[in-house]
C-alpha cells in the first residue's frame, strides 16, 4: 500500500551496519512510510545487502553520478509515483520514531508551508551528543541564518511533491551545496519553516561528502550567496564573509567554532520557549 510520504535517501556504498541503522529507523515510524534508495553505482548493490522488504525501492544507477543527480533521479520517481511528500535522509543517520508523524501533521496545519525543516541531534563517530542544530522562530529567523548558511540540516527536510513540480529539484550548479541552495530558492519562491523537535540523530563524520568536500562546497556556498545577494542587506555581507573565513580557518579549528556557536544558539532557544 502505498503511503502519502516517501523518504528519499541516496547511497554510494554504504556499510552494512550504516545501511540496517537508518533502514531500520525509517521501518520504526509511527506513522509509516515508503522508502526510496537511490543507489549510486555502489560497487556492491544496495539491493544485495539490504533483505528485500515491500515498503522498500531500490533504484540503481549504472554508474556513480554524485550525490545531486541521485537526489533528482528519486524525486522524479517519487513526484511521478503520485506521493505527496518526500522526507530526506542520510545513511548513517537516525530518525526519530514520530518524524514523519509530526511533519505530515504540520504540514496538513500549514498548507502554504513548502519545504519544513526540524532540530537535529549532532553527534560523533561514537554516538556522543556535540550539539543541536536547527532555527527556531518561523520564516523571518530563517531568512536571517540563510545569508550565513542553511538553516537546518538536509536529512531533515520535508517537501511538498507539489512545490517540487513547482520549484524544481536540486541544482547541478553547485556541488556539495545543493541543500543550501535548494533551501534559498524556496524561501524566496515559496515558504518555509523548522520545527523545534529533535527528530534526526546526525553523524558527523570526517569521512562524509561535505567533510571530504569541505573546500568545493565553500565555494559552491560563496557563488550561491552571491547569486542570491541581497543588496541592501548588512547580514548577506557578514555571511559572505563568514563562508570566506571558512575557507581560510583549518577544518579542526572551525568544527570547534561551529559547536560553541550552536550550543550558544540552541541555549538561547531554550531560554527562549521557557518564557
Amino acid at each position: 500500500m502505498k503511503r502519502r510520504t516517501a523518504f528519499l535517501m541516496p547511497a554510494y556504498n554504504p556499510t552494512r551496519e550504516d545501511l540496517a541503522r537508518t533502514v531500520g529507523s525509517l521501518l520504526a515510524q509511527t506513522e509509516a512510510a515508503d522508502i526510496v534508495i537511490v543507489d549510486d553505482g555502489s560497487r556492491v548493490a544496495v539491493s544485495q545487502i539490504l533483505a528485500p522488504h515491500a515498503d522498500i525501492t531500490v533504484l540503481r544507477l549504472n554508474r556513480n553520478q554524485g550525490i545531486t543527480a541521485a537526489l533528482n533521479h528519486g524525486l522524479d520517481y517519487i513526484v511521478g509515483n503520485g506521493y505527496e511528500f518526500v522526507a530526506r535522509m542520510d545513511c548513517g543517520d537516525i530518525c526519530m520514531p514520530t518524524r514523519i508523524a509530526k511533519q505530515e501533521a504540520y504540514m496538513d496545519a500549514h498548507p502554504g508551508i513548502d519545504l519544513l525543516g526540524a532540530f537535529a541531534d549532532i553527534v560523533d563517530e561514537h554516538g556522543t551528543h556535540l550539539f543541536f542544530e536547527g532555527t527556531s522562530g518561523g520564516r523571518e529567523a530563517i531568512g536571517r541564518k540563510l545569508q550565513d548558511n542553511a538553516a537546518f540540516k538536509h536529512p531533515t527536510f520535508f517537501l511538498r511533491t507539489s512545490s517540487v513540480q513547482r520549484l524544481g529539484g536540486y541544482s547541478t550548479a553547485y556541488p556539495h551545496a545543493e541543500d543550501y541552495e535548494f533551501m534559498l530558492r524556496v524561501y524566496k519562491d515559496g515558504d518555509i519553516d523548522c520545527l523545534d523537535d529533535v527528530l534526526v540523530i546526525y553523524e558527523k563524520n570526517s569521512a562524509s561528502i561535505s567533510s571530504k568536500n569541505r573546500s568545493a562546497q565553500l565555494w559552491s556556498r560563496l557563488r550561491i550567496q552571491l547569486t542570491h545577494l541581497e543588496p541592501t542587506s548588512l547580514t548577506a555581507y557578514v555571511g559572505m564573509a563568514r563562508t570566506i573565513v571558512t575557507l581560510l580557518v583549518p577544518a579542526s579549528i572551525w568544527a570547534r567554532l561551529s559547536q560553541a556557536y550552536w550550543d550558544r544558539t540552541s541555549e538561547r532557544q531554550i531560554a527562549t520557549k521557557a518564557r
